[in-house]
């Protein structure tokens, strides 16, 4: 879906160049943009050019809106369309439909004196209905995307060109796409639900709230999309189920239109309007292999289903999987949640969001009436008055939701990966069993964890597994909704903008149609390089025949930032590298903790850094961080993060996956708590849960950054070795103190497979 942000700011090539003055307004909410933004498309129009035709109509459709001709913009897009009749329906076909929507409810609003809302809907009413159904989803999706998405990279385009005064042609079109598509959607979004609405009742048969009976007198709520509409009704068809608890996820009309019948099923105790208490983790497995059963036994089955999932619902295909049902056949999840893994903990730390989460998914009457507004702000806020009081962990949802719950308490009571935890996952006996086709998806950015634990442990207990694993520089964010051109600072390569949800409809379609597997699923491993602008294909992540690179942490006192070498340093002068922290401190409760993947400054908070020499020549890594650290802490405990940079030429850095945290105590065995000798020096090794893949330039340096947590978003570890939920701010008394010695280093894979 976000590849519509592409398609707005791709830029066509031109053989000639003319700059255009243009003074940019304050942001896109400014009450002078519009009239800034008309000036400059009316400027552009007179002297507009491309060779390539469809994308002159396509571009000049867009200065026609800005510039507020829209009887021509119609007709523009008009001529579009007709060029695309009987060809492949692309993006330009898209946008010719979307475009001429908005200029035609434009005109009818300009000639008629009709307002707006009537306007576009007669419009949209006579532009959409003609399309198949596949195209009319597309366009429907594509119209979906919230305005706040374009907010963001219109807001950097006039940040670029404000110091300038000026901006070359091909710069400005650009821009005024991208400033029609905020501007539109702010116009029409709040239409779009009862259009959408109106529409898919004529294309699909919809049954809205349907009850599955699962046992006992419990009944799971589901919604039912299958093909046909007004039209002949289509024989049995395979299934794609999704198990969730939150609406936003419901995607039953897009598995109809791509040919299957779509069914979303909620969680138990929960309803498609998201009303309702939910227990998550309990009943997820038992209840999602009952409603396969019910689907495998009405009449437009064909007795096969595939579940799809992301987080949380991807958690819910697993838990499914382990049962065996007989109809399911594939399971294909997206950063698929983890419970004890990646969740509500993650390193055995627990963080302050899981709370928010059963806020917004598991309560029937959340406690907090946030608006979409101010809800990241407000629960900042709610996240900074808890790290000021400093009172033990046991009490954050009292702080956070103003009550006890009951759910938030029966996961703190559970800090270590247990049997509690345990139950919710396949054992290995389960893994081994799970012989259908399975597709992970997963990101570099956060958003890896589960899918790696699920990969991981279906291929150590049935090494035969169909199981197939793609990575890329995604986020939880980018990578459920569709890749971005821009995350977090970084520009992805071009390779990596992959319309993941697509992608994963086409794997189902191999798996339940015959079709082509996707290429980019070719090896059971496939990750993007980044930097490289490729992707690899392995049978593993891990290259166990080749050396991986191992950099020694240099301990001596040297001037400036401690050095990574590839050889231990001597023990003369050992023990130099300290890091001491005051966990009593709360003066930097306000202070935002950076999340830039490219930035100029390295966040050094609570942290130490080590910096390698210049690279010698380009260099692939890959996979997992492992590491040793030869330290003495001060304490019994201590909760630390690492983080590997690329710091260019340049001076930039390039963070290579996102920052790992984990509780000392539990490096070794996430299960039995095994606590520090204070005082002592002693030997920690870990993994971290995190991948990456990279290509790292010659001249570069790699920049180990660890630190020590102390987070307003985080439970805080004082070290007493006492039950870290129970532990204050009175634990804190000295500041928590840790010293490397000689031998302690980290490793990665590199070279190519």
């Amino acid at each position: 879906m976000r590849r519509a942000l592409l398609l707005v700011l791709a830029l066509p090539v031109w053989a000639w160049a003319l700059d255009f003055s243009f003074q940019a307004p304050r942001d896109p909410d400014d009450v002078a943009a519009g009239d800034v933004m008309r000036d400059l498309a009316q400027r552009i129009v007179p002297v507009y050019k491309d060779d390539d035709t469809d994308g002159y109509l396509a571009n000049l459709t867009a200065l026609q809106i800005v510039s507020g001709d829209y009887a021509a913009a119609y007709d523009s897009s008009r001529l579009l369309r007709r060029r695309h009749e009987g060809k492949p329906f692309d993006a330009l076909a898209e946008r010719a439909i979307i475009d001429g929507i908005y200029a035609h409810a434009r005109a009818i609003e300009a000639k008629e004196r009709l307002g707006f809302a009537k306007a576009y809907t007669r419009s949209f009413q006579e532009l959409v209905p003609p399309l198949d159904d596949a195209q009319a989803a597309a366009v429907m999706e594509r119209l979906a995307i919230p305005p706040p998405v374009f907010r963001e990279p219109l807001q950097q385009a006039f940040e670029r060109w404000r110091a300038k005064g000026s901006l070359p042609q091909a710069d400005a079109v650009a821009l005024v796409r991208a400033w029609l598509a905020y501007e539109s959607r702010r116009s029409f979004n709040t239409l779009l639900p009862e259009l959408f609405a109106a529409e898919n009742r004529r294309r699909y048969v919809v049954q809205a709230d349907v009850r599955i009976p699962v046992g006992a007198g419990v009944v799971i709520h589901a919604s039912v999309v299958r093909p046909g509409g007004g039209k002949a009704a289509k024989g049995p068809l395979p299934t794609l189920l999704r198990f969730t608890l939150d609406p936003a996820e419901d995607d039953a009309q897009r598995s109809a239109f791509k040919g299957y019948v779509g069914i979303t099923a909620y969680a138990r105790g929960r309803t498609p309007d998201g009303k309702g208490d939910a227990w998550p983790f309990v009943h997820d497995g038992e209840d999602a292999a009952a409603v396969i059963e019910w689907i495998a036994r009405q009449p437009w089955s064909d007795g096969r289903v595939g579940m799809l999932g992301d987080g949380y619902s991807g958690y819910a295909a697993w838990a499914a999987a382990r049962s065996k049902p007989a109809a399911l056949k594939a399971i294909a999840t997206t950063a698929p949640m983890a419970p004890g893994i990646d969740f509500p903990m993650a390193g055995q730390i627990y963080r302050n969001a899981f709370v928010r989460w059963t806020h917004e998914h598991a309560m029937a009457e959340p406690t907090l009436a946030h608006t979409e507004a101010d809800t990241d702000a407000e629960w900042r806020a709610l996240d900074e008055r808890w790290y000021r009081q400093g009172g033990p962990y046991w009490d954050i949802d009292r702080v956070l939701l103003g009550k006890r719950s009951n759910l938030v308490q029966s996961w703190l009571a559970h800090p270590s990966h247990d049997r509690y935890w345990r139950k919710f996952l396949p054992s290995a006996e389960q893994f081994a069993q799970i012989d259908i086709p399975v597709l992970n998806i997963a990101g570099y950015y956060g958003a890896e964890a589960g899918a790696l634990y699920f990969h991981r442990e279906h291929l150590r207990n049935r090494p035969q597994a169909d199981t197939t694993l793609l990575l890329g520089p995604w986020d939880a964010a980018s990578i459920r909704l569709g890749t971005v051109e821009t995350l977090r600072g970084y520009t992805l390569d071009p390779v990596a903008r992959v319309d993941l949800p697509e992608l994963r409809y086409q794997w189902l379609d191999h798996v339940f149609k015959g079709a082509k597997k996707p290429a980019l699923l070719q090896d059971r491993v496939n990750y993007q390089v980044m930097g490289a602008d490729r992707w690899r294909h392995a049978p593993t992540l891990d290259a166990p025949d080749r050396p991986p690179l191992r950099l020694y942490l240099n301990t001596r006192k040297l001037d400036g930032p401690h050095r990574l070498l590839t050889s231990p340093t001597p023990a003369k002068g050992d023990g130099k590298a300290r890091l001491s922290v005051d966990l009593a401190d709360r003066s930097d409760a306000s202070i935002p903790w950076p999340d830039a993947l490219r930035t100029k400054q390295l966040p050094m908070r609570n942290s130490i850094r080590f910096v390698s020499d210049p690279l010698p020549k380009d260099t692939e890594i890959h996979g997992s961080l492992h590491g040793e650290f030869d330290i003495t802490p001060s304490r019994q405990d201590v909760d630390l993060n690492v983080s590997l940079y690329e710091q260019t030429a340049s001076g930039d850095y390039r963070l290579l996956f996102e920052p790992y945290d984990f509780r000392a105590s539990y490096a070794g065995d996430r299960v039995e708590r095994r606590l520090l000798r204070a005082g002592e020096r002693q030997l920690l090794a870990f993994t971290a849960e995190r991948v990456t893949a990279a290509k790292l330039a010659a001249g570069s340096r790699l920049v180990l950054v660890v630190g020590i947590n102390k987070r307003a978003d985080r439970q805080i570890n004082y070290g007493s070795g006492k039950d870290v939920n129970s532990e204050t701010i009175a634990d804190a008394q000295e500041p928590v103190r840790v010293r490397w010695h000689v031998g302690s280093h980290v490793e990665i894979q590199t070279g190519a497979p």
